[in-house]
């Protein structure tokens, strides 16, 4: 292969001097120069991304310290960067009042959309049965609404119940997360909420599913619906984190 040493190389007219095959630069060595110009830089060594000048940008990521400039200089955030925040945030809430028991809750189920729109892809929902839209550390919320029947002179106990799947449904741990309203109901109807909150680290979105399901001691208690304009009975789901 022949060698071609020179001091400078400068474009003979208007024109820009063209490569047309792949520079490629020994180790150890630099290109010095007020600026260079091109329309991309590709990493040569696949997956080990580009570093300028000690910030690493791989996949679409940038790694390493930025410090944002002060009197030299300002920094704008556009739609392109990320500027922090929760990827996902999804509320469900059930429409039609039920008396009784609900393992799980199956139907009238809806996504919240009243002064309000999900962050991200949001969860799907079939049957009561939940699938998150992508893996990571999820916080899940159920908070359920409850009157008591007026004709029921005793103690009443009402459990809710936030129960996990980890093999897409086939078996559930309906203990997952729950809470309880404890009741007194004399002549008039008492309202109480419950409220349970479940952790879960989802690693797989066709494994990983959760349903809610109400346990109340009496026929007599009953499920409260949220209105057009308020939350009683409903679920939230919120992504903290990658997994």
């Amino acid at each position: 292969m022949g060698k071609i040493k020179v001091n400078e190389i400068e474009k003979h007219d208007a024109t820009e001097v063209t490569v047309n095959s792949d520079v490629v630069m020994a180790a150890g060595t630099s290109v010095s120069s007020p600026s260079i110009s091109t329309d991309t830089i590709s990493e040569k060594t696949s997956a080990a991304g580009v570093t300028i000048d000690g910030v690493l940008i791989k996949d679409s990521k940038i790694g390493g310290t930025i410090t944002i400039p002060g009197s030299t200089g300002t920094m704008a955030l556009t739609s392109d960067i990320s500027a922090g925040g929760l990827e996902e945030v999804d509320v469900w809430h059930l429409t039609t009042d039920f008396t009784g028991d609900a393992n799980p809750i199956s139907s009238n189920l809806s996504r919240w959309a009243s002064g309000w729109e999900k962050i991200g892809t949001g969860m799907t929902e079939s049957s009561g049965v939940f699938t998150f839209p992508s893996t990571g550390k999820w916080n899940i919320e159920f908070n359920v609404a409850y009157t008591t029947h007026p004709a029921y002179n005793a103690e009443r106990n009402v459990l809710n119940h936030i129960s996990y799947s980890n093999d897409g449904g086939s078996t559930w741990d309906v203990y997952q997360a729950k809470a309880n309203a404890n009741m007194y109901s004399t002549a008039t109807a008492i309202d109480a909420s419950a409220y349970a909150q479940l952790k879960l680290d989802v690693t797989n979105t066709s494994n990983d599913k959760v349903r809610f399901r109400i346990d109340t001691q009496a026929s007599g208690t009953k499920t409260v619906a949220a209105g057009a304009t308020e939350l009683a009975t409903y679920m939230t789901f919120s992504k903290l984190g990658d997994t």
